[in-house]
């Protein structure tokens, strides 16, 4: 299914069959019924009390879910649905791996107003890769893996912001085998949720001075896991910035008691107590060229792509202060590869429909 055009509706394209397989659903546009001029939620204590707005009506559901393996989700614009792009949260996968929701590509989408979450890789069992999208307002989660039934899922690549509720990334329902390279985050990451065989490396996290929230939490369910490389911006006037559970060598944590999290204020006090992110350094939004937070008091306010630019200055910390990781930035300029999403000198990539000129696709 390429180059179509798809409007008022209450979903795309939609299969849950685990014979499903190969579909190829690039270069489209979809823009559902959900209201266009705020950012609404729709459950939660976050949006249960949200005004005069209370929770959004669910007048339609998802752009596209897919189940099944080998399928390749690129180029497509997506605005004013409950979720954007995802893979069906099946249960068990079947015994059959012919029939798992395998080997998916979901890449260089664009993304605005979510009532929901931007990606759900929710039900993903092996090798699904989310590549290079471009997210902006969401309401509940950025990037969903809940849960993912061993991996790897790869997140790579991909821009974030205007989510908040402070669920950058979605993992929960104990998920297993994440890796996390090359996002550029907007937001904080506050979900305490364990996973298993998770890893970080090359990401910027960058708080908006929300009160009382921290910047970055990790919550490893086994010993196995990593993090280094990555760049943060903490909140200001917030002393649990760095929130950590990490269980020892061999035990296996998946309801942890409030006494196994432990805090710290500051990343040098984190990396001495874990250490991770030996090689992790804290910046600020004078890292970009021009990048101004969302406002943290308005949770229903609507960014817009255009008016928000990614690109580091050429003289950030972020620059040259990552590690190479073979096959994800071998074409990396400088001494050694860039933080976050975009590469100072390499090209952006193209979001949404490469047919479509029209910058901002939703007006």
């Amino acid at each position: 299914m390429k180059n179509c055009r798809f409007e008022n509706i209450g979903f795309g394209v939609w299969t849950e069959y685990a014979g499903s397989s190969d579909f190829y659903i690039a270069d489209n546009l979809f823009l559902g019924r959900d209201d266009r001029f705020r950012l609404i939620g729709w459950t939660g204590p976050l949006w249960a009390s949200a005004g005069p707005y209370g929770s959004h009506l669910l007048t339609s559901y998802y752009a596209i879910k897919v189940y099944g393996p080998g399928h390749v989700i690129a180029h497509n614009a997506i605005a004013y649905f409950h979720d954007g792009i995802g893979i069906s949260t099946y249960g068990t996968p079947p015994p059959d791996p012919d029939q798992r929701a395998s080997s998916i590509d979901i890449y260089n989408n664009d993304m605005h107003m979510l009532n929901d979450d931007f990606v759900e890789t929710d039900g993903g069992v092996h090798n699904v890769r989310v590549m290079n999208n471009r997210g902006i307002n969401a309401a509940h989660g950025g990037y969903s893996a809940q849960p993912v039934f061993g991996g790897p899922v790869y997140f790579i690549g991909n821009i974030l912001y205007h989510v908040p509720s402070g669920v950058s990334f979605k993992f929960s329902g104990k998920p297993a085998g994440l890796f996390v390279y090359h996002n550029t985050i907007i937001g904080e990451q506050t979900l305490r949720d364990p996973s298993t065989n998770m890893h970080f490396r090359n990401n910027l996290f960058l708080g908006r001075d929300t009160p009382n929230r921290g910047i970055m939490t990790w919550a490893n369910a086994t010993e196995t896991f990593s993090s280094d490389y990555n760049g943060f911006r903490p909140n200001k006037n917030v002393t649990e910035q760095y929130s950590w559970l990490g269980p020892q060598a061999g035990q296996r944590l998946y309801e942890p008691k409030p006494e196994d999290w432990k805090s710290f204020a500051t990343l040098a006090e984190f990396r001495a107590a874990t250490q991770q992110e030996t090689h992790g350094i804290e910046i600020d939004f004078d890292a970009f060229e021009e990048l101004a937070p969302p406002d943290p008091t308005q949770r229903h306010a609507v960014y817009h792509s255009q008016e928000l630019s990614f690109r580091l200055k050429p003289a950030s910390k972020a620059v040259d202060s990552g590690v190479v990781i073979p096959t994800v930035n071998d074409g990396f300029q400088g001494r050694a590869p860039d933080l976050g999403a975009l590469e100072v000198g390499s090209p952006e990539p193209t979001y949404g429909p490469r047919w479509l000129k029209k910058k901002l696709f939703y007006r």
